[in-house]
């Protein structure tokens, strides 16, 4: 049975050569996954580290930052409404840190919420086309050079 040759009508625009591939291929080529009884993971070579695929942002870190704020704010703030209420006296002198608090809480649920959307929208906008692009970028295998071919 006698083999057909594919015909690749791209060629690298700086060397000249027609053996590009294209970039979700080398990354899939590059990585390796191992296991044993003791451990697992995965190991990539330097061109699948370069043509990684872009990753979509997650919600994890903004929720812990803010979260912390939050829950700070909130806590000392209901500790100084608790101690108000046991000592209604001492009011006069709690009154500008609670308040603070309670501003500090509501700001950094803003800023919370306003990371979230920023997070979803660039999730929801720029990220399907930076994952389009990386589909179709192609890598020169003797120079490195990436080109983006729509097809």
């Amino acid at each position: 049975m006698a083999s057909q040759s594919q015909f690749n009508p791209y060629h690298c625009d700086q060397c000249g050569t027609a053996n590009i591939v294209a970039a979700p291929v080398l990354f899939e080529q590059g990585t390796r996954t191992y296991s044993g009884t003791f451990h697992s993971g995965a190991s990539q070579s330097y061109s699948a580290q370069a043509v990684t695929p872009p990753n979509p942002r997650g919600y994890a870190r903004a929720f812990l930052l803010w979260g912390f704020g939050i829950f700070f704010a909130c806590f000392w703030g209901v500790a100084g409404l608790r101690a108000v209420v046991r000592h209604p006296n001492s009011t006069g002198t709690m009154e500008r840190p609670i308040a603070f608090l309670v501003i500090l809480a509501t700001l950094c649920l803003m800023g919370m919420v306003s990371n979230f959307r920023r997070i979803a929208r660039y999730n929801r906008e720029v990220y399907p086309r930076l994952r389009w692009n990386w589909e179709h970028t192609y890598i020169c295998r003797r120079c490195g050079k990436p080109r983006l071919i729509p097809s």
